[in-house]
């Protein structure tokens, strides 16, 4: 994804500069001064989408151990949830704050229903392209991108009305979906009662979905309700109404009543991500609106704006930095031809990892080459910053 590189699908956006209006930042190579974003762009939430970057390049780079915590695992099934859990539905939160900002910027009509089909499509285009990596072989199915891909498309289009409307139509997904889980069962299970490789989602993807590549599907009724609530974050953080120093705790309240709710609702349902249960969406859409309800204390109340610029790096293009470091982790972790041994092969993991292992033990190895991943991407990223180059689609 280079400036040379870039499609009808994939647009390339060079930033307004606003000498009087930057904000000094960290010190560039060279000599050069990098700036937080321009006005065009709302640094809190930049800064919260490299928060979520940041920990999607964590997650997926690690080199798991016997000391890997487990809260950089997924939660073994029944056993809640964690930290690496929550950045997928953090992702479609932040999908859907960012509805509003996009919106304000273009007009609405037939232009704008186009441009919300072109997204979803590249959304899951891009999707399919990282599994097909990964299988060496055309895969289509449901996977991250395809799942934001199609939550975009539920709440883009309802991104105009009213804000109750959407919380409504949040609600009622979600009450829809958590219905279904709780009065339809499998076969041979009473209702409400869910095993790893026995449940009702299991059961319709097996039986009806897979035949389709359709199997996760499902998923998007609570995803788009997550992303539903936040295009009314979004709108709070554009609106002129609300006092830039109320912000943060109109998102705190949020936040905090959704944690509640969805740990009340776990009562009845399982905090599950492979079911993604409307208790699980709940909870990790609180996390994420306190999360916001920080950024924006520090970078918009208490103008903290200097500390901002590491996170907005990644955030200012989470696709490039999803979509290419899927790529890169996807390679490394495959078998290619040695071309200094004939006939031989390698792969870049153990090539890497071995030696290093060897000389400051397993564990030690893991985090330098997770830390060296992320660095490796947030420079990558910082190019593209630094000449205010944002890609999206």
């Amino acid at each position: 994804m280079t400036p040379h590189a870039a499609t009808p699908s994939l647009s390339l956006e060079r930033a307004r500069i606003n000498p009087a209006g930057a904000v000094p930042g960290a010190a560039a190579p060279g000599g050069g001064r990098i700036t937080a974003p321009a006005p065009a762009r709302l640094l809190s939430l930049d800064a919260l989408r490299g928060t979520v970057v940041a920990g999607m390049l964590l997650v997926n780079n690690m080199i798991w151990t016997q000391a890997t915590p487990r809260q950089l695992m997924h939660a073994p099934w029944g056993t809640g949830i964690t930290f690496t859990d929550m950045i997928l539905p953090w992702f479609v939160l932040v999908v859907g704050i960012a509805i509003p900002a996009a919106g304000r910027r273009r007009a609405g009509g037939r232009h704008a229903a186009v441009r919300v089909l072109r997204r979803a499509a590249v959304l899951v285009a891009l999707g399919i392209l990282i599994d097909s990596a990964a299988a060496r072989a055309l895969t289509i199915g449901m996977d991250v991108l395809q799942l934001l891909g199609l939550s975009y498309l539920v709440a883009a289009p309802l991104a105009r009305t009213p804000a109750w409307s959407r919380l409504a139509t949040a609600g009622g997904l979600l009450a829809a979906y958590g219905g279904f889980l709780t009065l339809v069962a499998a076969p041979g299970l009473p209702p409400g009662v869910f095993l790893e490789h026995r449940n009702v989602v299991q059961y319709i993807n097996d039986t009806y979905l897979a035949r389709f590549a359709l199997a996760g599907v499902l998923a998007v009724a609570p995803a788009a309700a997550l992303a539903l609530i936040g295009t009314v974050a979004g709108d709070v953080l554009l609106s002129e109404r609300i006092a830039v120093v109320a912000k943060p705790a109109v998102f705190a309240a949020t936040g905090a009543a959704l944690g509640v709710a969805g740990a009340a609702w776990a009562r009845w349902l399982p905090l599950s991500k492979d079911l993604w249960t409307p208790p699980y969406a709940l909870v990790a859409g609180g996390l994420g609106l306190l999360l916001l309800a920080a950024c924006h204390l520090c970078f918009e109340v208490a103008r903290l704006r200097r500390l901002a610029v590491p996170l907005a790096v990644l955030g200012s293009n989470p696709l490039v930095g999803y979509v290419a470091s899927a790529l890169f982790a996807v390679a490394a972790m495959q078998t290619w031809p040695n071309p200094w041994s004939r006939g031989g092969t390698l792969a870049l993991h153990p090539t890497l990892l071995d030696p290093l292992g060897a000389a400051v033990g397993a564990g030690a190895a893991g985090w330098i080459y997770t830390g060296a991943v992320i660095a490796l991407w947030w420079l990558v990223l910082f190019a593209l910053y630094r000449r205010r180059i944002f890609i999206r689609v």
